[in-house]
């Protein structure tokens, strides 16, 4: 079983939200909504998760700083 605070989960108040995270990705439409690219899977490509609110949700992987070439490959 996955714990909690290793996937996107709502948090009032923290001092780590999604917007500011090098993973998330702006929702052209809904600034309030992103994507999580933090992840991937077993043959190394991204998987994405939706976030519903970057204000108020977070995760253990949160890291500030820009997102560098090598991070995409």
């Amino acid at each position: 079983m996955t714990e909690i605070h290793t996937q996107v989960h709502s948090e009032e108040n923290t001092n780590k939200p999604c917007k500011s995270c090098k993973w998330q990705t702006p929702d052209p439409t809904d600034p309030l909504r992103g994507q999580c690219t933090v992840n991937r899977h077993a043959l190394g490509g991204v998987w994405k998760r939706w976030i519903r609110d970057v204000e108020h949700m977070t995760c253990s992987r949160h890291a500030e700083g820009e997102l560098s070439f090598r991070d995409h490959v």
